[in-house]
């Protein structure tokens, strides 16, 4: 029971995330799309990718923890960048943020986000042991 990384010599996973994750024994919790938002609802970090994509793992996690967990528990990631050009930046700061092994990952870009001010969208899910 708990959580293994799964890795396989036929998939490469390259850079900070995981091919996959099994899971068991625990609870899972999804976390909704999560903007670069503060506290007020305000926008932070305009035209920031990388400061508002830590905003939004600052967010993430503080759902996190009104279920008991922590960024530690995320075992898997979907990124929406409204441009692909903020790929690296975004990479950047999740390296930052999570310490291996890595959530596995999705990275898309959009059209636009629900606001142009926002340049990043990441929703996640955990799973939380016990």
């Amino acid at each position: 029971m708990g959580k293994r990384v799964l890795k396989s010599a036929k998939v490469r996973a390259k850079g900070s995330y995981s091919a996959g994750w099994e899971v068991s024994g625990g609870r899972l919790v999804f976390v909704a799309g999560q903007i670069p938002w503060d506290a007020d609802g305000q926008t932070v970090c305009k035209g920031d990718v990388a400061g508002q994509t830590r905003q939004v793992f600052t967010n993430i996690g503080a759902v996190l923890a009104e279920a008991g967990g922590t960024l530690d528990d995320v075992v898997k990631i979907t990124v929406f960048a409204a441009d692909i050009r903020y790929r690296d930046a975004i990479n950047q700061v999740r390296t930052e943020t999570f310490k291996e092994p890595y959530p596995a990952s999705t990275q898309v870009a959009v059209a636009s986000l629900v606001d142009p001010e926002w340049l990043v969208e990441i929703e996640a899910i955990a799973f939380i042991e016990g």
